[in-house]
């Protein structure tokens, strides 16, 4: 069988914390991201000595991993667990509950009955204000265990394998000592010195390659001229230009420097930052002596010509600009987002089988073509073992172990696949965007982006007249002064401006980003300008679910047959996920529900743009209170079907058999009802249920992603209770 060449490329990556008054680091997440991500992906690889595999490690990243493992690094998490239970004032005790929860719940808190009683004693959701009420409820003993879980959590599946410390911490629950937290803090500091030195090791041994990106990540495209933009956004409002690319140039020399510090030598390859091209981008990269850089499909196909299928991705190509080239490979972005978004919700077996079951797919499709193809999967390296049950341990394993027997899908290291197969096929237009959308709407365009690249063109241009005109400093002051604006072009300030993406750090990231810029002037002697003395942040309005208020009698149809069916229906806006990972919008638009007094009634509204994915897909509504029920359907919209869903009673004894109802129509819309007596539900009860979209036996989406919506069963005085004089 024609041999398939597998590249993963997993790139990790944070935004650079350090405060630069205080030099403290302001969030952990370095730190705890190390503990679990960084120092699993390495060392797992211990285990597989056939796989090969790359890693983009971000310098701004390698700079603070190297400040954690020499002692120089603090952050406030780390000193808040450092202090004695005994010590900690009433504010340290309000930072330890508001801040000492901050991981996946599901998987990351729930499976620990200590650390998730600690979690419902304090509750899910706490406004501030009420902190001084629940200091009265926690003991110096909560404390200390709620200072060890926080950091107990983030321990990854390996320290859990090599350290026998952690497991008894774990096993032991509660009640921790000083001495235990002493231990556990030590542990830690041991996995942050071996961090760098086990990639360097890896790469030594010819089993990973190493490759960079600009030093503080920024979009590299934007600084060359903020204008090009346009290019895939002809409607967006943009800033005053932003055009620098001598900072392009100066934000990749840094990381080949960096790198060449590390590892003794030049990296060959470059992930531009969220894959961000342009033409103009290519010179920069080839006179730095970077050999090769990727991107993702939506770019090349965007490069191509519109008849270009997709077997045209899984080679490489050449891009070429000005005179200067460089190789490029592009990654399946459909393979990436199933590791990054799907798998974690899924059994390993399955999700390590689905991915093996793709690639063969791909394999066979391109049969008969010439050597060299490769399959690229280059994903966040770090964020997604969070929403895996185990930190992506059983499915890492099950897969590294099906490819080391798969002799005719071998895994490679980009740079040395390309040595073998250079490309044959050169881009003669790169398109000029981002991984996302194939634009770069994430970072630019949105008001809150637009004040940030203003104050960030505002405050260089302050430091750039002032070069010129106060030459006297030392020139480690001007060094530290463009160090704050380089940090400043950091793509991850502007991530989470703007609708797209919040977070709970919402507001210290724009301190940060303000603080830097902010200390440009203050290096100079000159008062910070007003300009940044004010959040960029806009308030977000966070609107709750719209509760049902009346009976309603929808016509099951599929369509919405008269503006007032649904009225009185509750809705829940199925918005995509606001987190530190982009996914697309998803399937559907928002899901109404309501009810009379014999049925329940549920609309689902597909984003219409989006049909076409939906076929071949299953609707699944679980039912989990008072009793488990399912209901599941086919996604079909072509007329003619007969429709159905399958209602099923899920329990581990006696159970009625699986029935079919009809009550069920799609075409616009997907609209059902089941009558109450088939739930076995009675008036005044509660019923919580989710909608799943499912592909064979994989979740791909959840409505609400976590969690569930909510009725109370309906008796004859509901409607009454709404009538006001």
């Amino acid at each position: 069988m024609q041999r398939l060449n597998i590249a993963f490329l997993w790139h990790m990556h944070q935004p650079y914390y350090r405060d630069a008054l205080t030099g403290e680091y302001s969030l952990p997440w370095v730190r705890l991201h190390a503990l679990k991500g960084y120092y699993d992906m390495i060392s797992l690889l211990e285990d597989f000595p056939a796989i090969r595999q790359t890693f983009n490690l971000v310098p701004s990243l390698l700079r603070q991993l190297h400040e954690y493992a020499r002692g120089e690094a603090r952050d406030l998490f780390l000193d808040h667990t450092r202090k004695p239970a005994e010590e900690l004032s009433p504010e340290e005790k309000k930072f330890i509950l508001l801040n000492f929860f901050m991981c996946h719940w599901e998987t990351m808190v729930k499976p620990y009955p200590d650390y998730w009683a600690l979690l419902q004693k304090r509750g899910l959701k706490v406004p501030e204000y009420r902190l001084d009420d629940l200091l009265r409820h926690f003991t110096l003993q909560d404390f200390r265990d709620l200072q060890v879980w926080f950091n107990l959590a983030w321990m990854g599946h390996r320290a859990r394998e090599k350290k026998e410390s952690i497991r008894e911490l774990l096993k032991k629950g509660r009640s921790f000592s000083e001495s235990d937290k002493k231990e556990l803090l030590k542990i830690q500091s041991e996995i942050l010195k071996e961090v760098i030195p086990l990639y360097y090791s890896a790469q030594s041994r010819g089993q990973i390659e190493i490759t960079t990106s600009p030093f503080y990540h920024p979009i590299l495209p934007i600084l060359i001229d903020s204008t090009h933009a346009s290019r895939a956004m002809p409607q967006a409002s943009l800033p005053i230009p932003f055009s620098y690319p001598e900072d392009a140039g100066a934000q990749v020399q840094k990381a080949v420097a960096c790198y060449h510090s590390l590892f003794g030598k030049d990296p060959w390859g470059i992930w531009p930052p969220e894959g961000s091209v342009s033409p103009e981008l290519i010179p920069i990269i080839h006179r730095a002596g970077i050999r090769w850089m990727a991107s993702d499909e939506g770019i090349l196909f965007k490069s191509l010509p519109p008849e270009a299928g997709r077997p045209h991705l899984y080679q490489p190509y050449r891009g070429r600009h000005q005179g200067a080239e460089v190789a490029m490979v592009f990654r399946d972005r459909n393979l990436s987002d199933l590791i990054g978004f799907t798998y974690a919700k899924n059994s390993p077996q399955s999700s390590a089988s689905d991915l093996l079951r793709h690639l063969k797919n791909i394999q066979n499709s391109l049969s008969g073509t010439r050597e060299g193809a490769l399959v690229l999967i280059a994903l966040d390296g770090e964020n997604p073992w969070e929403y895996y049950p185990d930190g992506g341990r059983s499915f890492l394993r099950l897969l590294y172990e099906s490819l080391s027997r798969e002799a005719s899908l071998p895994t490679v290291k980009i740079g040395e696949f390309l040595e073998t197969y250079p490309p044959r096929e050169t881009l003669d237009r790169l398109h000029t965007g981002s991984w996302i959308e194939q634009n770069f709407r994430i970072w630019i365009g949105s008001p809150e982006d637009n004040q940030a690249w203003e104050c960030l063109r505002r405050t260089r241009t302050f430091l750039q007249g002032a070069s010129e005109t106060m030459p006297a400093l030392p020139p480690q002051i001007w060094q530290q002064a463009w160090e704050e604006v380089y940090v400043a072009e950091g793509s991850d300030w502007f991530w989470w401006y703007g609708d797209d993406f919040h977070s709970d750090n919402d507001e210290e990231f724009d301190r940060l980003f303000r603080l830097h810029l902010a200390h440009v002037h203050l290096l100079l002697g000159a008062e910070v300008p007003d300009y940044l003395k004010n959040p960029i942040i806009l308030p977000h309005e966070v609107k709750p679910t719209v509760e049902p208020v009346g009976l309603i009698s929808p016509v099951i149809d599929g369509r919405v047959t008269h503006f007032y069916e649904w009225r009185e229906a509750g809705y829940f806006a199925a918005q995509y996920s606001r987190g530190s990972m982009f996914r697309g919008e998803g399937f559907i638009s928002g899901i109404y529900y309501g009810f009379d007094l014999e049925r329940f009634y549920l609309r689902i509204d597909p984003i219409f743009r989006n049909r076409n994915h939906l076929e071949g897909l299953q609707f699944s509504i679980h039912f989990t209170t008072p009793q488990d029920w399912q209901i599941t359907f086919p996604v079909k919209f072509a007329e003619g079907t007969e429709p159905f869903f399958t209602l099923v009673h899920r329990s581990d004894g006696h159970a009625p058999p699986p029935r079919r109802l009809a009550s069920i129509r799609s075409d616009r819309i997907v609209e059902l009802s089941i009558p109450f007596a088939e739930l076995r539900v009675h008036p005044q009860e509660r019923v919580n249920f989710y909608l799943q979209v499912e592909k064979e036996d994989l979740e791909v989406e959840r409505y609400p992603r976590s969690g569930f919506l909510s009725i109370i069963i309906p008796d004859r005085d509901f409607e009454s209770s709404f009538w006001q004089v």
